[in-house]
C-alpha cells in the first residue's frame, strides 16, 4: 500500500483497508458490483475513498435511507443504480407493548446470542414506545422471521414492512450541558463519564476509546460539534451544540448520551 495512502488512516484500520482494496481488485478483475455487509459510517467513508481513488462507482444505503449503519456497492463505471440491489429488509417487532417495553439492548441481545449471527447482518435498530424495527440482510430475512419468537422472555413477531414505515425518531438520548475549560478528548471525557483525568487517560491509553469510530490513543485530541465519542464499557455520546462562551472563557457545550 502507498505511504501517501496509508498516512491517511489510523493503524487500527490498516486491515480493514486491506479488505477493501482486496474488494476494489475483485470489481475491476471481474468487472461485476460487490456488496458488503452493514459497516458503519467510517468503514463506508474508507470504502468511498479508495473507490473513487480507483475510479469506481460507489453508492451507501444510507444515502436513501438516513441510518448509522449502511451497506455499501462498489461498481464498474456501467452500473446504473437500483435500490433493491442493496438486499436490505426492514422487520417490524411486533409484542404486547400494553405490558412491556423492549429496549435496543435487549433486541441487540437477542439478534446476536439467540440466532448466533454477525453484527455485520444487519443494520440499525429502530426503537420508541411499544414499536420496535431492524434492518437486516434481505437474504436472512426468513431466517429472523422464524427463529426469533422470545426478546427477554417477551414473545415477539416478526413481520418485513415497507421502508415508509420505519420508525423516524428512534433512539432515546439523555441530554445534558456541560461546561469545560478545553474541549480535549481527556477533559470532555473526564466530564463527561465523571471520571479523574488519570481515570480518563488510562481509557484512551488502552484504546477502549474511538472517535467518530476510529480508536484514539492521544488525549490532546480536540473535539468539535457533531463528534461521536464511544467508550468500552461506558457507551457513547455525541456532542450536539456549541452554547457560546461563558464569562470566564469556558466552553458551553450540549452532549447526548445513548
Amino acid at each position: 500500500m502507498e505511504h501517501s495512502l496509508t498516512q491517511h488512516f489510523s493503524k487500527d484500520e490498516l486491515a480493514f483497508v486491506e479488505k477493501v482494496e482486496n474488494d476494489i481488485r475483485f470489481v475491476e478483475t471481474r468487472y461485476s458490483l460487490l456488496l458488503t455487509p452493514f459497516i458503519n459510517p467510517r468503514q463506508v467513508e474508507i470504502y468511498q475513498v479508495l473507490a473513487n481513488r480507483s475510479g469506481l462507482k460507489c453508492f451507501s444505503s444510507n444515502q436513501y435511507m438516513t441510518r448509522e449503519y449502511a451497506r455499501v456497492i462498489v461498481a464498474p463505471d456501467y452500473y446504473i443504480l437500483e435500490k433493491k440491489d442493496f438486499e436490505i429488509a426492514l422487520l417490524e417487532i411486533k409484542y404486547a407493548n400494553k405490558f412491556n417495553q423492549l429496549e435496543h439492548r435487549q433486541i441487540l441481545g437477542a439478534l446476536l446470542h439467540q440466532m448466533g449471527v454477525k453484527r455485520t447482518v444487519f443494520g440499525d435498530i429502530l426503537v420508541e414506545d411499544g414499536r420496535a424495527q431492524v434492518f437486516v440482510d434481505q437474504r436472512l430475512s426468513s431466517h429472523f422471521v422464524s427463529e426469533i419468537t422470545k426478546i427477554s422472555r417477551v414473545s415477539v413477531q416478526l413481520n418485513e414492512v415497507d421502508y415508509s414505515q420505519s420508525i423516524v425518531s428512534y433512539e432515546e438520548r439523555d441530554t445534558k450541558d456541560l461546561i469545560l475549560s478545553s474541549l480535549r478528548l481527556d477533559k470532555v471525557l473526564s466530564s463527561v463519564l465523571k471520571l479523574s483525568r488519570s481515570q480518563a487517560l488510562k481509557l484512551i491509553t488502552t484504546e477502549k476509546v474511538k472517535l467518530n469510530y476510529r480508536v484514539m490513543t492521544k488525549s490532546s485530541v480536540m473535539l468539535s460539534i457533531g463528534d461521536l465519542i464511544s467508550v468500552r464499557g461506558f457507551g457513547r455520546f455525541y456532542l450536539t451544540s456549541d452554547l457560546g462562551l461563558t464569562k470566564s472563557g469556558k466552553h458551553k457545550i450540549r452532549i447526548e448520551k445513548t
